[in-house]
């Protein structure tokens, strides 16, 4: 798994690490210790849970490089403590009675590595910034939910059934403030706050304030989120101190399960693992929705208004641009002054497999080919490398994009090989699904400037994201001039 999943996006980066491999891949034979586990059924959603907490601490020999035999870094041992979560889903009447087993740390373990050769390792271009602890934070984050690795236990079972495989849901979280901050500056009793946000896989981070304890950002941020159980949001408080390390403010964490399901929570969290500190939040739960006729809370008011024929039609009929002017028309009345647009929709993208692609060979090292694809939607932009370019290359990777504004944004997806040679490029105007049936588009796209005809197969799917009733209806209302 590692070489023919981790080994390609890495390699995908950047050019300096085209040419990167894993040379020596060996765990031991020691296996984890289960030290209790409990078990929880869910009869509605057709699964079986099973959280194990393990203790693996072995030897063992990770060596990368960028030469088959010149290793230039590794791992020499692990420890990993923590809750493993097995989920056993869905149920089914035939043997082997489940169609999936899927694995996942619902928290994030304890992880402490030792490192060979660690210095080389930050000396390449890309990781320079990085300190160990960052690293560190950065693997333990591959591991978390929402990461998790699911495999087949029935024959042809399709792993896309599977309810949370990809995210469909969404949180607008907004970082308001902060008080009674420890000071970690000694000469000014002061401390220089921002706050790192992480959840659903993604990372954000407020701007820094300067000598503050008593910080106000006012700064909104959204992540995706699948539906594997019993995720969190991390807060993060850390003081800036410019070219040295960053010091610690304290943290907390809310579980996404908080949030109400058509609401919002508003609340100050206590810090801990300090002597003091407190951090007001507001998260609020979206509805990601793919036709207007889904407001059953707006048709049911335009029947009490007594309106009939021509107008309610035109609305239970509505275009999807409707629905897409009426989120970015709220979006603008609740977003605070100077501050940057909040998403509207989010873009789910499945970048499948290629045909027709040239291929360039690898003449040394038995590397195989790559073809890279990189794909984005204004400055967001994420890469991806297949396991091997022969002309028909598979990537089969799922991507997800917040969108500011679908009536204007386009996803650009280019091609090209692991020496950066473009291969070609396509580009979708978002408003091109607007206009397609349950704002889906699933087909073989031409790439363009290309000496052959090379098609990449692509899943394009467009959620708007859902606003509270009480807020959407009165924008209806003051739009009809109710």
């Amino acid at each position: 798994m590692i070489r023919e999943r981790i080994q390609p996006d890495i390699r995908a980066k950047s050019n300096y690490l085209a040419s990167f491999r894993f040379i020596n891949i060996d765990f031991g034979k020691k296996p984890p210790q289960i030290k209790s586990w409990k078990t929880h059924a869910d009869p509605e959603k057709k699964q079986i849970m099973l959280d194990l907490d393990i203790s693996y601490n072995a030897d063992i020999k990770v060596d990368a490089g960028f030469t088959e035999k010149t290793p230039i870094a590794g791992i020499k041992s692990i420890k990993l403590e923590g809750i493993l979560r097995v989920i056993l889903a869905p149920l089914m009447e035939d043997s082997p009675i489940f169609g999936a087993l899927t694995v996942y740390f619902p928290h994030r373990p304890v992880l402490e590595l030792q490192w060979t050769g660690f210095a080389h390792l930050l000396n390449i271009p890309g990781l320079q910034t990085l300190s160990e602890k960052e690293l560190m934070n950065q693997i333990g984050q591959i591991i978390v939910a929402p990461q998790h690795f699911s495999h087949p236990l029935a024959a042809r079972f399709d792993l896309a059934k599977l309810q949370f495989l990809e995210p469909r849901n969404a949180l607008r979280i907004r970082v308001i403030e902060a008080k009674n901050l420890v000071a970690k500056e000694i000469l000014t009793k002061s401390s220089n706050p921002y706050v790192v946000i992480c959840g659903g896989g993604t990372t954000a981070k407020t701007r820094v304030i300067h000598k503050n304890l008593n910080p106000k950002w006012n700064e909104t941020f959204e992540i995706l989120y699948s539906d594997l159980p019993d995720q969190e949001i991390e807060f993060n408080l850390i003081s800036d101190k410019g070219v040295k390390i960053n010091q610690q403010l304290g943290s907390c964490r809310i579980r996404i399960k908080e949030v109400p399901e058509r609401g919002f929570i508003d609340k100050w969290i206590d810090l801990e693992n300090v002597k003091s500190g407190q951090l007001h939040i507001k998260v609020t739960r979206l509805r990601l929705l793919s036709d207007p006729t889904q407001l059953e809370e707006v048709k049911s008011l335009f029947l009490y208004a007594g309106y009939r024929g021509n107008t309610l039609e035109c609305f239970v009929g509505a275009s999807n641009f409707f629905l897409v002017f009426q989120v970015l028309k709220v979006n603008e009345q609740s977003r605070p002054k100077r501050e940057n647009e909040i998403a509207s929709a989010v873009l789910y993208t499945y970048i499948e497999k290629g045909r027709g692609l040239p291929v360039i060979q690898v003449k040394k090292d038995n590397l195989k080919a790559l073809a890279v694809v990189q794909v984005g939607v204004e400055d967001n932009v994420k890469k991806i490398g297949s396991r091997i370019n022969n002309g028909e290359a598979e990537w089969k990777k799922r991507f997800q994009f917040l969108i500011r504004n679908p009536l204007n944004e386009e996803l650009k997806l280019k091609v090209h090989n692991e020496h950066n040679k473009p291969i070609g490029s396509i580009t979708v105007r978002l408003s091109r699904l607007l206009a397609a049936s349950e704002m889906t588009l699933q087909d073989w796209l031409p790439l363009e400037s290309t000496e052959q005809n090379s098609e990449i197969r692509v899943k394009l799917q467009l959620r708007v994201s859902g606003i509270h009733s009480i807020v959407l209806i009165s924008s209806v209302l003051e739009y009809f001039q109710l």
